[in-house]
């Protein structure tokens, strides 16, 4: 007994003569699964540059932090002039990202009282944030980090800086936020730090 090839007729037979080269055809393929891969592929791209970039953030800003108390622990005695200099190298510092634009700075120094400890004197960017500080404000009691102490005749200096954080690329990822730092150092020179009048 012979096999016989049938032979499709009608409806059935136009739409295999019509789509099977195209279901046989591999040609295309890996086109068509890099066009499934690039969103991913550019998503992946995106939340790195996202990433780093608020890295950095965090690494100048906490590196002006840092420079700014340490410097000023330094000194002996200080004025508002002195300030001035400060703030214009912390702006130099935080460079691509703009300071003053985005955020400002905050001096304090701090005096161990037998009331405990007082925010002896303070010092504040011309930053277009207007955040107060977290230690407070002169004459008032200051705010220290729990566990940290200054004795009765001593002092601190403590830096805080403010950044408003805007993502460049992927806001879901990283969004928009407020940024807080914090240094404190104690004086290099002297036993409080104060602050000369002009």
């Amino acid at each position: 007994m012979g096999l016989s090839n049938s032979i499709q007729t009608g409806p059935e037979a136009v739409a295999n003569g019509i789509f099977w080269p195209f279901l046989r055809d591999r040609r295309g393929g890996v086109m068509l699964e890099f066009a499934f891969a690039m969103p991913i592929l550019v998503g992946l791209l995106m939340g790195g540059v996202e990433f780093a970039r608020f890295a950095l953030v965090n690494q100048k800003m906490e590196r002006v932090t840092s420079f700014v108390g340490d410097f000023v622990a330094r000194a002996e005695a200080l004025d508002e002039a002195d300030f001035d200099d400060y703030f214009a190298a912390a702006d130099q510092l935080g460079r691509p990202f703009d300071l003053f634009d985005a955020g400002n700075i905050i001096v304090t120094s701090v005096t161990g009282e037998d009331t405990g400890p007082e925010v002896l004197w303070q010092q504040i960017g011309a930053g277009h944030v207007t955040e107060p500080s977290l230690v407070g404000v002169p004459g008032d009691p200051a705010v220290l980090p729990l566990n940290f102490n200054v004795d009765e005749g001593e002092g601190l200096v403590i830096t805080e800086v403010y950044f408003d954080y805007e993502p460049f690329l992927l806001p879901l990822m990283i969004p928009a936020q407020r940024l807080y730092y914090q240094a404190i150092y104690r004086p290099r020179t002297t036993a409080i730090l104060a602050m000369q009048a002009d």
